[in-house]
């Protein structure tokens, strides 16, 4: 698998490291490195990274988690992951919610980084347990390697159990009319609308 990697972190030798470390490891095309938040958002214009690692303590007043946000709006399809020295659960559920694709402590040894991201580049979300655990959906959705949004799974999720269309939009705090937009893609996605056969998918990818 090629892709172009992007590392953001504001210590020189950490980017080289990790520089290192992942083009031994992957089919690397083009790597960029950022020493903040704002030069980030600049390369990324002109730079369509497939993996970005990103710290999340640095200066300039873009921070980690505002970066993250930016950066998962412009690049919706790639992994994004966050690489910091701080092994705390309340960052790794805010980047959970925000949209990161894992969490990564700075003391993890080589072969756990690499291990970790090959799971990332394979759409599992690497987070603690506890992190994903907290979600009012099971561990597996947030695991489902689907041709679907993070919304659609949501709405997947909930039609598979035999809520209603008006209970989907009730839960979600959406419309009925999204809830019917929502369910028409995640047909055409899937190449079938009959709810037998996403349940069947859904048992498929363990969701139950």
């Amino acid at each position: 698998m090629n892709m172009n990697l992007l590392i953001v972190d504001d210590h020189e030798i950490v980017r080289d490291g990790l520089a290192m470390i992942l083009q031994h490891a992957y089919c690397i095309d083009g790597v960029e490195f950022a020493s903040d938040g704002y030069e980030a958002m600049k390369l990324v214009e002109s730079f369509p990274a497939d993996l970005i690692l990103l710290d999340l303590s640095m200066p300039g007043g873009l921070d980690g988690f505002a970066t993250l946000e930016k950066l998962r709006k412009q690049l919706p399809e790639a992994k994004i992951v966050i690489f910091s020295m701080f092994d705390d659960i309340g960052f790794q559920k805010k980047a959970y919610k925000i949209g990161a694709d894992g969490y990564l402590i700075k003391q993890l040894k080589r072969g756990d980084i690499i291990s970790s991201l090959d799971h990332i580049l394979a759409s599992d979300k690497v987070f603690n347990s506890v992190v994903i655990g907290d979600d009012s959906e099971p561990e597996s959705l947030a695991k489902l390697d689907l041709p679907i949004t993070n919304r659609e799974k949501e709405v997947f999720f909930l039609s598979v159990r035999g809520y209603s269309l008006k209970d989907i939009a009730k839960k979600l705090e959406i419309s009925v009319k999204t809830v019917e937009n929502h369910r028409k893609k995640i047909g055409e996605k899937l190449e079938t609308s009959k709810r037998h056969d996403w349940v069947e998918i859904a048992r498929k990818y363990n969701v139950f």
